[in-house]
């Protein structure tokens, strides 16, 4: 089997899911038949489990993300004809748009994930409405749409995809951790951390919002930088918080591994792949109560959930954080990411929904060393 991955961003969740799933495609399939179509300017954001495992790689020119878009449809046409793919496994609106557009372009079936639907987006009536058509239309030149939650699954629905070709796997990774020694955080305060994008989507400004009046009592680190529109924060942080900028994985996972807690406010989120990074910590995550945060995070008992865009509410669930009852949490919490959250499950349920577009079984190549 080939396997065409196609990419507008591989910056954030998407980039993550992929670093899970194609090591394993490389094992089974061979790396000369799992290719990966990627932005040239985020090859420095490309996962190590990723790049150790020699996938093809098929750049294409992102100047900026409208006339990235149009230099993906020329190279991902290449790509049909020169790669060859029995199957293109497309991520998020933009490539899902490009991929599904150009349908009669190639002979190869078609998964779309969205990793959160555009219609999720906060934006306006008009946009809304131009999505939901949009992702209406587009649902008909996919074989099959790979949702990660819930409540992408109830959202195709709404939007017209037939169940028969809608999959719920949600997200999972690795068992084990990378095995790096926990940063150095020297603070008898609590210590919050956010990791992830600066952008509206994520929130960020909610959170540097909830923290004022609070420096005394929690220490707060932004694992992360702009990387979708330009910067909207405040040039002056509040005295409790410390900016990163952008790690690599694990080095984000030695700050996991030293905070208390975990904080995710998200605008919209399609599942909110770092809460479980943090669970497999045993770290309880703090998140707005959108898309598929509210099923990763559960009814309370292991981690909070705030109304979105209510810097108050968030306030008020920093202010009542206490150690022993977080570490309780963090219990729970790995408990379920073993229970619902690891990569075994999601790329063999991947897997089986390839086999099912193609029609037939491929016989497995594992090798011992790619």
């Amino acid at each position: 089997m080939k396997i065409l991955h196609v990419c507008e961003s591989i910056i954030g969740g998407t980039g993550s899911y992929l670093a899970e799933l194609i090591p394993h495609q490389v094992r089974k399939y061979g790396a000369e038949n799992v290719a990966l179509l990627i932005p040239d300017s985020q090859m420095d954001y490309l996962e190590t489990s990723i790049s150790n495992v020699s996938p093809v790689i098929i750049n294409f020119a992102r100047p900026r993300r409208l006339a990235g878009a149009f230099h993906l449809i020329g190279a991902y046409r290449q790509a049909l004809f020169t790669f060859r793919p029995d199957v293109v496994h497309a991520h998020s609106s933009i490539a899902g748009l490009v991929v599904r557009s150009l349908r009669t372009a190639g002979m190869a079936k078609i998964a779309f994930c969205p990793h959160g639907w555009s219609v999720d987006m906060k934006s306006g009536p008009a946009m809304r409405l131009f999505a939901q058509v949009s992702e209406r239309v587009l649902a008909l030149f996919s074989d099959e749409t790979i949702v990660i939650s819930r409540h992408e699954f109830d959202r195709g629905r709404q939007l017209g995809v037939g169940e028969s070709r809608l999959h719920l796997i949600p997200n999972g990774i690795a068992t084990e951790p990378p095995d790096v020694e926990p940063a150095e955080w020297n603070d008898k305060r609590l210590k919050v951390l956010y990791a992830g994008r600066l952008d509206r989507q994520k929130g960020v400004d909610i959170l540097l919002k909830a923290v004022v009046g609070l420096e005394d009592k929690i220490s707060v680190r932004l694992a992360g930088d702009v990387a979708v529109g330009s910067n909207f924060l405040q040039d002056e942080m509040p005295s409790c918080v410390e900016k990163l900028g952008w790690l690599d994985r694990k080095d984000v996972i030695a700050q996991m591994k030293s905070c208390d807690v975990l904080v995710m406010p998200s605008r919209w989120e399609g599942f909110g792949l770092v809460a479980v990074e943090a669970m497999r910590l045993a770290k309880p995550v703090a998140a707005s109560a959108v898309g598929g945060l509210r099923e990763v995070i559960g009814n309370g008992d292991c981690g909070f959930l705030f109304p979105p865009e209510d810097d108050r509410a968030l306030h008020e669930v920093l202010a009542a954080l206490d150690k022993e009852k977080l570490r309780a949490m963090g219990e729970r919490a790995y408990q379920r990411f073993l229970s619902a959250y690891t990569s075994d499950r999601m790329v063999r349920e991947i897997d089986g929904v390839y086999v099912h577009m193609i029609g037939t079984v491929q016989p497995s190549t594992e090798r011992s060393a790619v």
